[in-house]
This record gives C-alpha cells, structure tokens and sequence, in this order.
C-alpha cells in the first residue's frame, strides 16, 4: 500500500514547472444464468460469465476474472461502473450479497457500500501517474501488461460486513473471512490467467529518486511547526546535464520532532495535465530551448516556482534566499 500523506498536502503541487463512493448501484439485472449454485448471484452490468469446471469466469474489457463457482451465491458483482476518468477505467466490483440485501432493506435504494470486498481497475500510464500522484488508502497496483495498462485492485479501508442493526452471527463472520481471503488472492490469479506482469509500485514510492542522473535536494525551513522542514527534490527529467529543465519530482514533508517524513511524488497528470511526465517535460525542454522559462535551466529557479505556486505553504514573499542547499547527488 501507498504511504499515507496528508490529503491536503497534494494541492501544495499545482503548477509543476510553470505549465500547467463508489457510484450508486443502478437497480439490479435479472441474474445471469451461471451452472452451480440453486441462487445464482446478482449480477449488475452488460458482462454474463461463463461457466468453466469450478470457476465461472467474467471477461471484461478483454480481462478474464476467474471466481471460484462455490462462492458465486454469496457475491454480488458489479460490472457496470462509472468510469473516473478517461484514462482510469473500472472493470468489475465484487461485494458480499448478504450485507448488500441487509443494506437495501435498511435503506433502499442507496449504496453505502455495503458488504464491498473489492473493485479492478485499469490504468493507462496517465491514469497510473495521476493515481502515483494522489493519496489513495486502501488502494494497490499489482500488475501491467504489454499495451502499457496497469490494474489496480482498491479495497476498503474499514470493515463492510454489515447485517443492520444485528450483530454477525459466526456463520457470517466465517464466510466474511473467505470472501476476503479470496479477493486477497484474486490479483494473482488475474496475473496468472491474463499472462500480465506483476508490478509492485511501491518499488518506485521507496526509491530515493524517481528520474535519473544528478539529484538536487533544497530545503525550506518553517520554524515552530511540527512540519518544520520541506525538502524539495529536483532532477533533470528530459535532458542530463547543461541545458536540461530541472523539475521537482518529489516533496518530502518532514516532521523532526516524530522522526517523520512523508513523502509525495509529483507527476503533471496529478495536477489534471492530460499528458504522461515524459512528454509534458519534453514539451517544456523544447519550449525553454527556444528561450522560453529560462529558470527552469537551474534547481533553485525551478524550486522557486513550485514554491510561488504553493504559497499557502511557502508564503507570498518567498525568495530563493529561503532556500538551503541540502544535497547533490550523481
């Protein structure tokens, strides 16, 4: 899982370099015919699965989900869902049947998300760094493939097993427990059948850097604060060495009296610009090797106009006096 941050923080990255509930249940389909259990789940959407020895299998958008054909009267699946953007794309959500009719009995008509176990996503690169960008609990990418799409699995964060104003009996805390235990599984088993490659993305949040090259770290002290430091990272994203833009690639928030840092990652998809990292700085390469944004040609400048961009932080007066040079790296 991604570190947590504050959510507030992520707005702090508005202007890069200078450019820059779940939807609500619609009323329940006629079940699809399926072979195994007398009461087949209900299934909400356009994707009928077809039935394999032991598995029924959902295929969506080209992506098979396997579910075991025992489990399939204690599921409801959702496969009709409101896509989040154009490059973040919902494919199918599983939650557990009897907590949804309890909840519907409890208040019709609504969706409180109840009995939710998990929903598959799909990811364009866009959508992935927009994603990287945010603060997300309860959310994992776990594989890509070929085409460059990424699948991410969101979970809630609290517990969803709901049965009204009744607590669950042990039978229905048994089965919470299996259903859970087989949507932990569930991204391996998309992996293995789809021929997708495992991707953990915690391997780029733990790394020190997210570009290559030479690193600059610059330091911006607020005295009094439990957040009292932030470190600005910059690195050279289009081109290595004279003549290349620096940008802030990552913010660690620092907090020195807890011995904690909070680190966010800076993508422009995260600020709603519609293109991936790699051409939105090759566009600002270009435009600074035709004379344009000439601060971008060193760290401080390019630190100075993040920190302009986020003066609720920074403050209005800000200057690059307000800046120390922490680090430099190869």
């Amino acid at each position: 899982m991604k570190r947590p941050i504050a959510a507030v923080l992520a707005l702090c990255v508005f202007l890069l370099s200078g450019c820059a509930k779940q939807p609500d249940m619609p009323p329940s389909a006629p079940p699809s015919e399926v072979t195994a259990p007398a009461e087949p789940v209900p299934v909400i959407g356009s994707a009928p699965p077809s039935p394999e020895p032991d598995v029924t299998v959902y295929s969506i958008d080209g992506l098979e989900i396997p579910v075991p054909t025992d489990h399939l009267s204690l599921l409801a699946v959702e496969t009709d869902l409101e896509a989040w953007s154009a490059h973040r794309t919902p494919l199918i959500s599983f939650s557990e049947l009897a907590s949804v009719e309890a909840g519907q009995l409890d208040h019709p008509g609504e969706d409180w998300g109840d009995g939710l176990l998990c929903t598959l996503s799909r990811l364009d690169r866009i959508g992935f760094e927009e994603w990287a960008s945010s603060d997300e609990p309860g959310t994992s990418i776990f594989a890509r493939d070929g085409d460059h799409a990424y699948y991410l699995l969101t979970q809630p964060t609290d517990v969803r097993l709901y049965r009204g104003e009744q607590a669950p009996d042990s039978v229905s805390l048994a089965v919470w427990e299996r259903l859970n235990a087989w949507a932990e599984s569930l991204p391996a088993e998309i992996i293995a059948r789809n021929g997708l490659t495992a991707y953990n993305a915690e391997e780029l949040f733990d790394a020190d850097y997210t570009y290559g090259g030479e690193h600059v770290e610059l330091g911006y002290r607020i005295p009094g604060e439990p957040m009292d430091l932030v470190l600005l990272a910059l690195s050279q994203p289009a081109r290595q060495g004279e003549g290349g833009i620096w940008c802030v690639e990552r913010v660690r928030y620092v907090y020195s009296d807890y011995d904690m840092t909070d680190t966010h990652l800076i993508f422009p998809a995260g600020l709603g610009v519609d293109q991936t990292a790699a051409a939105y700085y090759a566009d600002m390469q270009a435009d600074c090797d035709a004379g344009e944004n000439p601060d971008l040609l060193t760290p401080l400048g390019a630190a100075l106009r993040y920190a302009r961009s986020a003066a609720w932080l920074f403050g209005e007066d800000v200057s690059a006096s307000d800046f120390e040079w922490i680090e430099s790296l190869g």
